[in-house]
């Protein structure tokens, strides 16, 4: 009797176990966690505006005439409270971003009806490196996906709540508006059309009041950290725009896009942080509603919120991919239930999911002191797949004939 004939009933006995979503969650979230104890923050540029909002607020001042935006800063400011710091902003981030299997996974329930489609969602959320590492920087990407999941997984049953939620999403990223459909439709079905947009209204009316107040003291609406740009000055021409919409797919489908400022410039804002399957099979989903697998109220929903994304982006100097993630955040939930029923998709999207360590690890390595560990997230998920491929070895020979 061979060892591996003795191993793999027991293996297949406990797979369920190991391939549990909640126990996966736990598992990315100390690999997260190993992965940023080995790496060195670097502040950079925007934290230092963030920094200073987050310490005035702690003070008991809201100064809303400091340049950027300051969503996640409130949040932020709740742990300065409690271990001052002079760089807290990014502490709170990578606290968001080890938190972010978790806030996928509480989304992904709200989204799917199978766990497989779930843990397959938080999967491929966890292998973005842009959205969690930049916290080493002080951007604000991860708690911006945080806000933006929660919100989701709060829709269907504490509206409000999410409300509150999309509203600091919002004030994090303004292009988080792209998600308003979707809770829309995400609410409990025994509301009626009017009092599922009380929520949506509140969300708006939160952010209009941010803005009232920016006015008020700083006599302008300030665009984030660029001080030179107002609300008037930051929309571009019809040129412009046009071009943007053009050089959209090729940042959607490629490496990078044409930057307008440097077009020699390849930076992190012009790289793909994803992978174009997924956008492959997005636009397969919202093009073919008998294949989307998900409900038609829900693939509209994804289908306008992954426009409103783009489009809002395109209004602006140039199309950075910092500035899709509420579009492709769409895109992703509207490829899932397509990629899990066309499983033949999985290796190719797990395989060029994996650039973007490359990417960043390039861009990155020495101002974040990255090394081995960085690459723990992908190895501990291709390892998943790889117990997946076990488990399920004849629906894997069986695929491998039907290509062959």
């Amino acid at each position: 009797m061979s060892i591996l004939s003795v191993l793999l009933p027991l293996y297949n006995q406990n797979m369920h176990y190991i391939m549990a979503p909640r126990f996966v969650v736990i598992l990315l979230m100390a690999v997260i966690t190993v992965s940023f104890a080995q790496a060195g923050m670097f502040p950079m540029d925007d934290h230092f505006n963030y920094q200073k909002f987050v310490e005035a607020l702690a003070s008991g001042q809201l100064d809303l005439s400091i340049p950027g935006f300051h969503g996640s800063d409130f949040l932020a400011t709740l742990l300065h409270i409690v271990f001052p710091s002079d760089v807290s902003q990014i502490a709170f981030q990578i606290f968001a971003a080890i938190m972010l299997p978790l806030c996928a996974y509480l989304a992904g329930k709200a989204l799917f009806k199978t766990q497989a489609e779930v843990l397959l969602f938080v999967c491929i959320l966890s292998l973005m490196p842009f959205i969690q590492f930049v916290a080493l920087r002080g951007w604000t990407g991860p708690a911006y996906w945080n806000l933006m999941l929660l919100s989701i997984a709060a829709a269907p049953v504490w509206p409000y709540i999410a409300a509150v939620l999309i509203a600091l999403a919002i004030l994090t990223k303004p292009f988080a508006l792209a998600l308003l459909p979707l809770l829309f439709v995400l609410q409990a079905k025994k509301r009626s059309s009017r009092t599922r947009t009380y929520p949506l209204l509140l969300a708006i009316a939160l952010c209009a009041l941010y803005v009232a107040v920016q006015y008020v003291q700083a006599g302008q609406v300030i665009i984030g950290s660029h001080t030179e740009l107002d609300q008037l000055s930051v929309w571009q021409g019809p040129v412009r725009i046009f071009l943007n919409i053009a050089h959209a797919l090729q940042i959607l489908f490629s490496v990078h896009n044409y930057y307008f400022p440097d077009p020699a410039l390849t930076g992190p804002g012009n790289m793909m942080h994803t992978t174009p399957v997924l956008i492959f099979l997005a636009l397969w989903s919202f093009f073919t509603p008998s294949k989307a697998k998900q409900p038609n109220a829900i693939r509209r929903a994804l289908f306008i919120g992954f426009i409103v994304g783009i489009g809002l982006n395109a209004l602006l100097d140039h199309m950075d991919h910092f500035y899709m993630e509420a579009a492709i955040l769409c895109a992703i939930i509207a490829a899932v239930p397509l990629l899990w029923k066309h499983k033949m998709w999985i290796p190719l999207v797990l395989a060029t999911l994996h650039f973007q360590w490359l990417y960043f690890y390039l861009e990155y390595r020495d101002p974040f002191l990255l090394n081995w560990s960085f690459f723990l997230l992908p190895v501990f998920v291709d390892v998943l797949f790889l117990l997946y491929c076990v488990q399920h070895r004849q629906e894997v020979r069986t695929t491998i004939r039907s290509i062959l």
